[in-house]
Parts: structure tokens; C-alpha cells; sequence
């Protein structure tokens, strides 16, 4: 009998903390309970999530006795006392991780902690490969806000953060071809901060190649999550070398949970064998 396809999501959980109220978004154990209900509904098998601040905080919608946990070890902030301060860090530490549910096999490597730029904090990025007949290597990222589109791009003001994220793209880049080099199908997913499926985004010109093309998920249509914001920050990017499995058209844009947060999780499947 043939296994299920496995459902890997990318997912930005919005300052998530296991008190509720450190973040800049205060969270109520109903709130909690709505996006248990949401990943149990949406059968998620792999999680990569952005913006958790620890262990503890991932625990509060991953329950340990069903899900695998690991989380980024870049070295925790001190809180600030604003939301955002001149540098643009939050009040809490914030990290990138996956949640895999247990009974699937899969192995940690080293976090990608060049992404960080040795910036306090820039986040630095979480690898994982599932471990199958097929293996899939996983990039979960979290990029520098500020420099969204092209509209950025002629901003002076902006000029330091379009300057990081080319810098981290540069840094995927150099992942992406080790994998290829290496014969590895991946997936690099999660808060690029970039609104790559724009046309002729320089982002994504940079990278997808020319040898491999990759594939761009969200690029088959605009986000519905946010009334404010119609196109995606949050993407998948898929390197699927033998183009057997990623199931097509199983990219999907889950629901808003209630008020908040406003990211919504992305999807695909994918056959492992």
C-alpha cells in the first residue's frame, strides 16, 4: 500500500510566546486552542514556523506527545521594551523551527547561522532533511523585513535593509547549489519578506537558476489571508530533482485564524517514497 503524501507548511506564528502576552500580539489560550484546531484541520505533517520564541512557545500549539520539535539555537535576545525599536527588533526573542510529527524519520543539520549576518537579530535558518526513499532536505527561513518590492528597492531609506536581504538571498543561493550539486531535492520555505512572484523581482531572478529551474509555488496566484496585503511574502520554493514529488497543484493558502495573526500557513505535498 502506497504511504500518503506528506504535507510540509510554512507558517509564521506571529511572536509566539507560551505566557501569551510578551509578544507584541497577545495571545489567549483560545487563541492557542484555534490554531491547534487550524493545523489539526489543515493535516500539516511538517511545520516550518517563524517568529516562536522558544521550546516552551511551540509546545503551547504542538503538542510533545504528536509532534517532534526542533528550534533554531541562535542565542536568545533580551526583550526590548517597544514592539520595535530604532533597529526593528521586537520585544522578544523570536526563531525559526520545524514541527514534525512523530513517526516520521528525519535528521538536524546545522542551523544556516550565516542568514544572521552577526546581527542579534536576524534569524538564521533551520535545516532539516526528511529521511525516506526520497529524501527532501527543508529550509526553513525568516528574512529581513523593509525591502517587500521594487518599490523599496527605490527607496533610499530603505537602502541598509535591500542591502541584508540581497545578502541573504546570496547566502540561499550558496544552499541551493550544494543541494544541487549534491543531487538532494529541497524545499527552501518559510517569511522570504519578499514579494517574489511580482514580475521580474530581482529576488527571485536571483534565485532560480538557470541549469535547475526551480519552482516558485506562490506564483500561481495572489494571497487572500490579509485584506491589506494581496500578494505573498510567505513562499515555497521547490528543487524537486527527479520532478516526481512535489504533487502538482497541491499548493495551498490556509485560513486566517480569527483577528489575527495576519499570515496564513502555506502548503504542498509531496510523495516520498
Amino acid at each position: 500500500m502506497e504511504a500518503e503524501p506528506l504535507r510540509v507548511a510554512a507558517w509564521n506564528l506571529e511572536h509566539l510566546n507560551a505566557d501569551g502576552s510578551e509578544g507584541c500580539i497577545d495571545r489567549t489560550e483560545a487563541d492557542f486552542t484555534l490554531m491547534k484546531q487550524s493545523i489539526l484541520e489543515q493535516e500539516f505533517d511538517v511545520v516550518a514556523f517563524q517568529e516562536v520564541k522558544d521550546l516552551a512557545a511551540a509546545e503551547k500549539v504542538f503538542s510533545p506527545t504528536e509532534w517532534n520539535i526542533e528550534v533554531s539555537k541562535r542565542p536568545h535576545q533580551e526583550p526590548n521594551m517597544e514592539c520595535l525599536d530604532a533597529l526593528g527588533r521586537f520585544r522578544q526573542h523570536i526563531a525559526t523551527g520545524f514541527a514534525i510529527r512523530k513517526g516520521i524519520d528525519y535528521e538536524r543539520h546545522d542551523d544556516v547561522k550565516s542568514l544572521g549576518l552577526g546581527h542579534n537579530f536576524h534569524r538564521w535558518g533551520t535545516d532539516i532533511s526528511i529521511k525516506s526513499g526520497s529524501n527532501l532536505r527543508l529550509l526553513n527561513v525568516h528574512l529581513v523585513p523593509g525591502c517587500w518590492s521594487n518599490t523599496e528597492d527605490e527607496d533610499e531609506a530603505k537602502k541598509a535593509q535591500c542591502a541584508d536581504l540581497r545578502t541573504q538571498l546570496e547566502i540561499l543561493v550558496e544552499w541551493r547549489d550544494a543541494r544541487l550539486d549534491g543531487n538532494e531535492s529541497f524545499a527552501i520555505l518559510g517569511d522570504f519578506n519578499r514579494r517574489l512572484a511580482l514580475p521580474k523581482d530581482w529576488g527571485w531572478t536571483l534565485l532560480n537558476t538557470k541549469d535547475q529551474k526551480l519552482e516558485l509555488l506562490t506564483s500561481a496566484g495572489g494571497s487572500k489571508c490579509h485584506p491589506s496585503f494581496s500578494e505573498f511574502i510567505d513562499h515555497i520554493i521547490v528543487g524537486d530533482l527527479n520532478g516526481s514529488l512535489l504533487v502538482k497543484n497541491s499548493f495551498r493558502e490556509g485560513p486566517r485564524i480569527a483577528d489575527h495573526p495576519d499570515h496564513c500557513a502555506v502548503s504542498a505535498d509531496f510523495e516520498l517514497r
